[in-house]
C-alpha cells in the first residue's frame, strides 16, 4: 500500500492527535475487519514509512479501544464470548416427555433379568411371560416412563402365584379344606378362640360347597364368616331376655287371662 497524501478532519486532530488521526486515515483505506491488530500495522507501514512500527501498532490498538477500528480479532471472538455463556434448563411442562408406548418388538433389559433373578425367579419363566404382559399393556395403549420396573412388578405377582398351592387359580372349596394357622391368629386379635373358629367350619364349607364359588383363597373368607358368627351369637346373648327386647308381631307380654281382667284400657272412657 502506498499513498502519498491522506485526509482527515481537525476534529479528528484535535481528539486524537496527529499522528492517530493520520493512522486513522491510512487505516480506512484497507479491510481490516479480515486482518489483526499487528496485520494492520504492518499493512500501514509502506505508507506510513515516517512513523515508527511501534508507533503505528500503538495507534491502531488505541483506536481499536476507541471502537474506530474493528479488527478480525474483535470479530472473531465475540461468537466464542457468546458461546461461554450457560443457559438455566428449566423442567419440561410437556406431560408426555420421556414416555412412550409399549411397542411389539419391546424386551425387558438385562438388568430387569438380573433384578428377578436375584429374587430367585428363573430365566425361562420370564421369558414365558413376556408375551402376556405386552399383551395386556398393547391394548391399554398407555403411555410409560417406566416399562421395565412394570414388568419386574409383574414378573413377581406372577412368580408368587406359580409356587402357590393352586399356582394362583381360583379354586371350590372341598370337604378336607382347613384354615391356614395365619386364620387363627388374626382370628385371636378380633378375641375369637381357635375352638370357637373351628365350631364354624364344618357351617362354612358347606355354604362355599353348594354355592359353587371358586376363589383364589379361602382363609380371608373364612374370617369374614367366623367374625359375623361371633358378632350374630354375642347379640343374641346379651339380647336372650325377651323382658330386654320389643315383642315380636303377633307376640303378647301377658297370658289369656291376664289380658281378659285388664280394664286399664278402659278406665279413661266416660259415659
Amino acid at each position: 500500500m502506498s499513498k502519498e497524501h491522506f485526509t482527515f478532519s481537525t476534529q479528528e486532530a484535535e481528539t486524537l492527535g496527529i499522528e492517530c488521526a493520520v493512522v486513522l486515515s491510512a487505516a480506512k483505506e484497507v479491510d481490516t475487519q479480515h486482518m489483526s491488530a499487528q496485520e494492520i500495522a504492518q499493512a500501514l507501514q509502506s505508507s506510513l514509512v515516517f512513523l515508527e512500527p511501534e508507533t503505528i501498532l500503538s495507534n491502531i490498538k488505541r483506536l481499536i479501544n476507541l471502537k474506530l477500528l474493528t479488527p478480525a480479532t474483535h470479530a472473531q471472538n465475540q461468537p466464542d464470548q457468546q458461546a461461554q455463556v450457560y443457559k438455566l434448563k428449566l423442567p419440561s411442562t410437556n406431560v408426555s416427555a420421556g414416555r412412550r408406548k409399549l411397542e411389539n418388538s419391546w424386551l425387558p433389559s438385562t438388568q430387569a433379568y438380573e433384578v428377578l433373578n436375584m429374587g430367585g425367579v428363573t430365566k425361562s419363566f420370564i421369558d414365558n411371560k413376556i408375551n402376556e404382559f405386552k399383551m395386556y399393556w398393547l391394548e391399554k395403549n398407555q403411555l410409560r416412563d417406566n416399562w421395565n420396573v412394570l414388568f419386574v412388578d409383574f414378573m413377581r405377582r406372577e412368580w408368587v402365584k406359580e409356587n402357590s398351592g393352586n399356582k394362583g387359580l381360583p379354586v371350590c372349596i372341598h370337604d378336607d379344606w382347613g384354615p391356614s394357622s395365619d386364620v387363627f391368629d388374626i382370628l385371636e386379635l378380633a378375641h375369637v378362640s381357635k375352638a370357637d373358629a373351628l365350631k364354624h367350619l364344618k357351617e362354612f364349607i358347606l355354604y362355599w360347597k353348594e354355592n359353587g364359588t371358586a376363589l383364589r383363597s379361602w382363609n380371608s373368607k373364612f374370617v369374614d364368616f367366623v367374625k359375623r358368627k361371633e358378632l350374630i351369637g354375642s347379640y343374641e346373648e346379651k339380647n336372650d331376655k325377651k323382658t330386654n327386647r320389643h315383642n315380636e308381631p303377633g307376640e303378647f307380654s301377658q297370658e289369656f287371662k291376664e289380658r281378659t281382667k285388664d280394664g286399664a284400657w278402659a278406665e279413661n272412657l266416660k259415659f
